[in-house]
């Protein structure tokens, strides 16, 4: 008899293609393969190039400089049809701005889920306007959530968010939780920990246990170049002092605090590592390279998270060739020269440092550790002034 998927239960189909792609990835990484005949396994859809919120810490104001722009049902369809679906593992309907501000949400989860069952998806968002139709479309389709709050006060979420809608989202929230019980989908929030919010991470985890969520995820903030933290009719930006580099006794108290807080209530808590561990500094070992595609909603293809900023002024220059999964299969790009000198940059054998915009990469503190001032404030200038065509 000839086996199938549908013959296994979903979760197993997912694991088991999870397996298949990581033992690809990290075999290619490790050999330093330039060239690989596997597909891309991962996708983040930018869904749309606007926002509804101007978060002191993002590096680009999508609120006021966005285009309205996003990626429709119909490009969704061609997006897919230019990728090995089979290969695939997971989409995140995210990146950019806010994926509740794109109308074809919904329809684009649902595609997803009736088209490829075995495919995870998470969607990124902020909860400012959760409507419940979309989100209950989410829901059926076995969406994930991934909520991004950053404050446990009203005070806080403004200072952070530009908004004054704490207990709007707070609201908000509720209802995703009530519509949530009958569905399988997983519900995380969210903060991004800098000095004007680290004092609420503990009242976050309180927040997070009220509503029931299934874990809270950290990130220290990283400090952008100064001409990417400005905001239209915001006075105050964020500085080089909002980073926690600068204040590691109190951040490493307080998420100790919040660690013992989520123990207590029975909450995931997926930590930012503390100052004070020891860390072992490793080599760069980002695998994005072979994994990942940033799908902007243009349909340009970006390599890694934050690329569609540190990246983009050279993919619109033309400056890199990395692809354009809306006109293009990704065969057509996958192993040109862009991917493999992205690839050459971060292999484990046959390393050489050619992409300046990897030896700039605030994702240097996942193998770096915390303890590097360069991983929290970030200084593009190599990238910058750099006239590599690829």
């Amino acid at each position: 008899m000839r086996f199938r998927y549908s013959d296994l239960p979903r979760r197993a189909v997912s694991r088991f293609r999870l397996y298949r792609a990581e033992r690809s990835i990290q075999s290619a990484a490790h050999n330093g393969y330039l060239e690989v005949s596997f597909p891309p396994s991962s996708l983040n859809l930018m869904m749309a190039d606007t926002c509804n919120s101007q978060c002191v810490m993002c590096g680009k104001d999508y609120r006021a400089c966005g285009s309205s722009h996003y990626l429709s049902l119909t490009d969704i369809e061609t997006i897919y049809s230019h990728l090995d679906m089979g290969r695939l593992v997971d989409v995140i309907y995210g990146g950019g701005g806010e994926p509740y501000l794109n109308p074809d949400l919904g329809r684009i989860a649902r595609f997803t889920r009736h088209k490829y069952p075995f495919v995870q998806h998470t969607v990124i968002t902020n909860a400012i306007d959760l409507k419940e139709d979309i989100t209950e479309a989410l829901l059926e389709s076995g969406t994930h959530f991934l909520v991004s709050v950053n404050a446990a006060t009203a005070a806080t979420y403004k200072d952070v968010s530009g908004v004054d809608g704490f207990e709007h989202v707070v609201g908000n929230l509720r209802r995703l939780f009530r519509q949530r019980q009958n569905h399988v989908s997983t519900i995380s929030l969210s903060m991004i920990l800098m000095k004007r919010n680290i004092h609420d991470l503990p009242e976050f985890i309180d927040l997070a246990s009220d509503l029931g969520a299934d874990s809270v995820k950290t990130l220290y903030s990283r400090i952008y170049p100064q001409n990417y933290r400005l905001k239209h009719g915001r006075q105050q930006t964020i500085s080089e002092n909002d980073s926690l580099f600068y204040h590691q006794k109190e951040s490493d108290r307080l998420v100790g605090e919040a660690g013992k807080k989520a123990k207590q209530s029975g909450i995931r808590f997926q930590r930012v590592p503390l100052f004070s561990e020891t860390h072992s500094v490793k080599k760069r070992d980002c695998t994005e390279p072979w994994r990942s595609l940033f799908i902007n909603f243009n349909g340009d293809v970006y390599p890694c998270p934050a690329s569609e900023i540190l990246f983009r002024p050279k993919i619109d220059g033309g400056q890199y060739q990395s692809g354009n999964v809306l006109r293009e299969h990704y065969k057509e790009f996958w192993n040109n020269r862009f991917w493999q000198e992205l690839r050459r940059t971060n292999a484990m054998k046959g390393r050489r440092d050619v992409v300046p915009e990897c030896l700039c990469c605030s994702g240097a503190i996942c193998w770096e550790g915390p303890c590097n001032e360069r991983n929290h404030i970030l200084d593009w200038t190599e990238s910058d002034k750099s006239d590599l065509r690829l």
